[in-house]
């Protein structure tokens, strides 16, 4: 983009300074406000037409840059801050992009310099626009929050089989979100327009699942004073999602498998054979395998389910869907009990990726939930989420790590910090953190951090 699609806020209580890299940045080409303080910076934020980056002195009259970088990243997350600092400030500089800043000058500086640092900064500005651009636009297509390797590559799937009517299986933990892949499969099929009918196999009882599976007529047992439809009329043109099948009794396997045969169906106590035309979907956190060896699921039926089967890690192996999600979750809330949706501070973002998530998806969102419910503040700390989940401490959360696991986080967490705080850029990153940069490029394929 060209520089004067840009706007820079220049705060700077020095006149001079302030002017020189004023006039550096409009002969560069950038659209350029100043301010001396920072009541007077916030206000521009707040009041004038967007600012894609600022250039905030750690020094000021009113307040200090942390304080003004502390209150303006919480009401403008897609704002990058570059902090000016003397050079007995080089300690709170670093702070500063501990808390979120992009990275650091420090005065006096040379205009090559300040033009390739911004430069850097509005490449990188870009690539989050552009990634978060394609996140909205999964999320609106496909209604999930995706931004890791391992889910890109389940939606690269689901687009496949959406377009066919195979039958497919889902694997994995409970809570990992497999019904949510089953209704994306759903919504961008051929059958969108018809019903999604989902049963849990293991809620229902074994005397009643053949009634919930494929209806039943007036009288077939006591207390069946009507007939009524199973889930296979039910989703009649559209989608049958069977949730936890390992569960199916074996007489219950046995009817199933022949309805997916034959496309026909007979209700309990009744002798007329129904067609039934749909789309079948199933999930199990168990082993169908091993259940299979153990005698306890059918091989001709795990072969008829398993055409298409998609696995979907569990949450702790998705490290980049934590945070997306995470402040997905806030935002729901926030919305539904009408209050505004608090920042999530880097040590909070710290405690949630070094954590296990026993319950998966499924316990984030309900962690989220708590937050919006039980905190009055505008800021969600570390401490605030170990409170919530009755943790310890972030000690307690990480003791629960293998030592591998532990490290693997820490790396992960250092080297995206060190990423971002030079724009992706392999070569000045590995530089800067002291290693060769085809040794850094082994260690991110090693994460899984993809480079942008």
């Amino acid at each position: 983009m060209k520089p004067d699609m840009y706007s820079i806020l220049v705060v700077e209580d020095d006149n001079n300074f302030r002017m020189l890299v004023s006039d550096i940045l409009i002969d560069e080409g950038y659209r350029v406000q100043e301010a001396d303080n920072g009541k007077t910076a916030l206000k521009i934020l707040k009041n004038n037409p967007p600012i894609d980056l600022v250039l905030l002195d750690l020094r000021l009259p009113d307040m200090s840059g942390l304080e003004v970088l502390e209150k303006a990243i919480q009401n403008y997350p897609d704002v990058l801050f570059i902090m000016l600092s003397a050079h007995g400030d080089i300690q709170t500089a670093i702070k500063a992009v501990k808390m979120g800043a992009y990275d650091f000058l420090e005065k006096p500086v040379s205009s090559e310099r300040l033009i390739l640092t911004i430069q850097r900064a509005l490449d990188y500005l870009n690539i989050q626009k552009e990634k978060k651009l394609l996140l909205e636009e999964t999320q609106q297509r496909y209604q999930l929050v995706c931004h890791s390797k391992a889910m890109l590559e389940i939606l690269a799937i689901v687009d496949k089989v959406a377009k066919t009517d195979v039958t497919v299986l889902i694997t994995g933990e409970s809570g990992t979100g497999k019904e949510m892949i089953a209704r994306a499969i759903h919504r961008n099929s051929s059958r969108a327009k018809f019903p999604f009918v989902q049963l849990n196999c293991a809620a229902i009882p074994d005397n009643l699942i053949e009634s919930e599976l494929f209806g039943h007529v007036k009288g077939a047992f006591t207390g069946a004073q009507y007939s009524h439809k199973g889930k296979f009329q039910l989703a009649q043109n559209g989608t049958l999602f069977l949730d936890e099948i390992g569960d199916l009794s074996p007489a219950a396997q046995a009817k199933v498998l022949l309805a997916i045969e034959t496309g026909e169906i007979t209700r309990v106590g009744g002798e007329k054979v129904e067609k039934v035309d749909v789309r079948l979907i199933v999930a199990t956190n168990r082993n169908l395998e091993d259940m299979i060896k153990q005698g306890e699921f059918r091989e001709d039926l795990y072969h008829r389910i398993n055409v298409v089967s998609i696995h979907v890690p569990p949450l702790r192996e998705r490290i980049d869907d934590i945070i997306p999600l995470a402040e997905y979750f806030l935002e729901y809330f926030a919305n539904l009990y009408h209050r505004e949706k608090p920042y999530l501070t880097p040590d909070a973002q710290a405690f949630l990726l070094s954590y296990r998530w026993p319950g998966n998806v499924r316990e984030l969102r309900n962690l989220m939930e708590k937050i919006i419910i039980l905190t009055d503040h505008n800021e969600i700390h570390g401490r605030d989420v170990s409170n919530i989940l009755n943790a310890k401490n972030h000690a307690e959360v990480v003791s629960e790590l293998t030592y591998y696991e532990a490290r693997r986080t820490f790396e992960r967490t250092f080297l995206i910090e060190q990423l971002n705080r030079h724009g992706w850029n392999i070569s000045k990153t590995a530089q800067a953190i002291g290693i060769e940069r085809a040794h850094l490029y082994k260690i991110m394929k090693r994460l899984g951090i993809e480079t942008h």
